[in-house]
């Protein structure tokens, strides 16, 4: 697991690296350790707490593209079980406790615990359903 999870904060802090032309707030890349991420960023004061269609919920955006498009950061949330009509976004998720099951419309299930990643393109269909999870995420939404 240790190995899994620096290596998720390897992958985000190439990603913010690569993405820094876009980014004119950062000047260098961001790491958040392990332990960090267990908890201590969710109460940082860059945290965002929200009650969206998947109850209550922390955001913590670690980097932004200019334009909009890109953002990757932490997210923290509790149980739910929700239909979703059309995914916002391409999304990579990485979980780092908990997990989610998604079921597609077309009935494929699909199970993701900690320690492991899931990609979701846009306009995916079908129903997230989580005791509570906490995960790494990179989206991409071209704003269609």
């Amino acid at each position: 697991m240790k190995l899994i999870t620096n290596f998720a904060v390897l992958c985000l802090s190439c990603i913010a690296t690569t993405a820094l032309a876009d980014a004119p707030a950062l000047s260098k890349p961001v790491k958040i350790t392990a332990a960090e991420a267990r908890g201590p960023v969710f109460k940082s004061p860059d945290a965002v707490q929200e009650k969206g269609a998947d109850g209550p919920a922390t955001d913590v955006p670690v980097l932004k593209s200019r334009d909009g498009k890109f953002t990757a950061g932490l997210y923290s949330a509790g149980p739910s079980d929700v239909p979703i009509e059309s995914y916002s976004e391409d999304e990579f998720m990485f979980f780092l406790e908990g997990g989610v099951t998604l079921t597609s419309a077309d009935g494929t299930v699909l199970r993701v615990k900690a320690g492991e990643g899931a990609f979701i393109p846009k306009g995916w269909k079908g129903r997230w359903t989580t005791r509570g999870y906490k995960k790494y995420y990179v989206v991409y939404d071209a704003h269609d």
